[in-house]
């Protein structure tokens, strides 16, 4: 009788070690593992070149369709890094290079001067490249990580690293948090802040073309502050053109 009543002293003892273990969990490694999981960190350092078909349909409150883009993106990392993102809209070709730090953008294959415009479309381009490559942008310099916790999204268990931006004049910027599966360490989804909206998008398909399991589909919802979703604002698919 003695021996069983240690055993199930012992037990609590062990499950409270085991999550005090997730309670001190360090978000770089979370990430480091989810890189694993989505095909290994040096074979995300090994890639040369990416272009992908990305398919944007917009809803309004109601439910109605708003807008469906469909561009074609090309990003280059060796030996540089270069970002060109082509589509039409209203007619119009639209083309954003951004190389050696340089924005351009072309309308019909005239370039275009106005300053506002080429900000608005930097922020476009380099905004795409962060979320086609997540979750290997996390390890940025910039980027400032902090475990959160767990949480359940769909009757899975995830670990939730949040990730703070600042500007450059050091004012607060976006706030992201990050959804990790905590058995496979692969990307579920992740919840943003920007201004005074909260986004949630989830991961509702992965591709297999590039052997980093790539997001293939996403739905994104507006929500509160705390994920409750007030209605589908986007659905995005990405079709992979290119992989070396």
């Amino acid at each position: 009788m003695l021996k069983v009543i240690k055993v199930f002293l012992i037990i609590p003892v062990i499950l409270l070690s085991l999550q005090s273990c997730k309670n001190e969990l360090n978000p770089k490694e979370i990430i480091l593992k989810s890189l694993e999981a989505h095909g290994g960190l040096e074979e995300w350092k090994s890639v040369k070149e990416i272009s992908y078909k990305k398919t944007t349909i917009l809803y309004d409150s109601l439910g109605a369709i708003e807008k469906k883009i469909i561009q074609t993106h090309k990003n280059t990392f060796s030996p540089k890094f270069r970002a060109e993102m082509v589509w039409v809209e209203n007619t119009v070709q639209k083309k954003v290079v951004f190389e050696d730090d340089k924005i351009s953008v072309y309308f019909d294959n005239v370039i275009q001067g106005d300053s506002d415009l080429k900000e608005k479309y930097y922020k476009s381009v380099i905004a795409a490249h962060y979320v086609i490559w997540q979750p290997y942008k996390l390890l940025d310099e910039e980027v400032i990580l902090s475990y959160v916790g767990i949480d359940t999204i769909d009757s899975k268990e995830v670990y939730i690293v949040k990730v703070t931006y600042f500007n450059d004049d050091g004012s607060s910027a976006n706030t992201w948090w990050y959804y990790f599966d905590v058995l496979t360490y692969k990307l579920v989804g992740n919840m943003v802040h920007h201004g005074t909206t909260y986004s949630y998008i989830v991961n509702t398909k992965y591709e297999d073309k590039t052997g980093l399991s790539l997001n293939a589909e996403r739905k994104s919802y507006m929500t509160d502050s705390l994920r409750n979703p007030r209605f589908l604002r986007a659905d995005y698919s990405y079709e992979i053109l290119g992989f070396n």
